[in-house]
Order: C-alpha cells, then structure tokens, then sequence
C-alpha cells in the first residue's frame, strides 16, 4: 500500500513524492528516512529501532543520529501551498492517502478497504462547463458500470 500512495502521490502532482539527496554528513539513505518524517510525522520509536541497519540511522529514542532539525510540513498544506489544490480537495485527498503511509504496515488499510473510502465512491465530479466538452459513455465491463471519458 505504501508504494501504491507513492504512486498516487505522482500521478495527482507530476512529482515523485520522497526525493531523496545526499548531504554534507548524512546520506540518501537517511535523507529519505527524513523527508518521510516531516510529511508523516515522528516514525514511531518501535517501528524506526526494528529494522536490521536501524542503529545506522536511529538512536535508542528513535531520532535520527545526523539529521537533527526536520522541516515538518503536513500534506494539506503542501498540496494547498506548492501544488494550488483547493483546501477541501487537499482534505479530501489527505484523508483517503495518509493511512496508507502509516508507518505501521500493520495499521494501514487492505486494498478493499481502500476501495471503500469515499474519496474514490463515484461522485458526479463534472463540472457544468466542461459537459460539452466531453461526453461520458457507460460500458458493461462486468465489474461495474466503467465511465469512459470520449474528448474531442
């Protein structure tokens, strides 16, 4: 679930979600291991101490050992400030990603769950000025009704 977010990060903003570097003390390794932190949050001290090479990384507490000051920047504001979305879109699209990134793979939520959240129930998302533009055409695929998309 956790790459399928990945995924889905990319294709809602064009960009890669965790975009790792190496810097002067710390490496891409540990880089990542940050940036997920300021988007998600502290990584719980069980989960960051559990790992094989967690003591290349964490300290007893589970902080990371080179990289001290993390920027935390929730995934509202950063779909709101760097990729324009509208605050109730943001939401929405917070609401249904952010457990699937939980670092807990155990709390995250099953594929079918995931098909049951209301972020991606059908929804009559067209708006009036776009109709003529495109219509939209049901086919029975067997699954459900599938709504294709004809543009000009």
């Amino acid at each position: 679930m956790w790459s399928f977010a990945c995924i889905a990060f990319e294709l809602a903003t064009g960009d890669m979600l965790f975009t790792p570097k190496v810097g002067q003390g710390f490496s891409e390794d540990e880089d990542h291991l940050a940036l997920m932190m300021e988007l998600l949050g502290k990584m719980p001290r069980k989960v960051a101490t559990a790992g094989m090479k967690s003591k290349d990384f964490f300290d007893r507490h589970g902080d990371l050992k080179r990289i001290r000051r993390l920027k935390f920047w929730p995934l509202n504001k950063l779909l709101i400030e760097r990729y324009k979305l509208s605050e109730s879109d943001a939401h929405e699209f917070s609401e249904f990603f952010l457990p699937l990134l939980d670092f807990a793979p155990e709390k995250r939520p099953t594929a079918e769950q995931c098909l049951q959240h209301p972020w991606l129930m059908e929804k009559d998302s067209v708006p009036d000025e776009m109709r003529n533009e495109f219509s939209v055409e049901k086919v029975d695929v067997g699954i459900s009704n599938l709504k294709i998309k004809v543009g000009k």
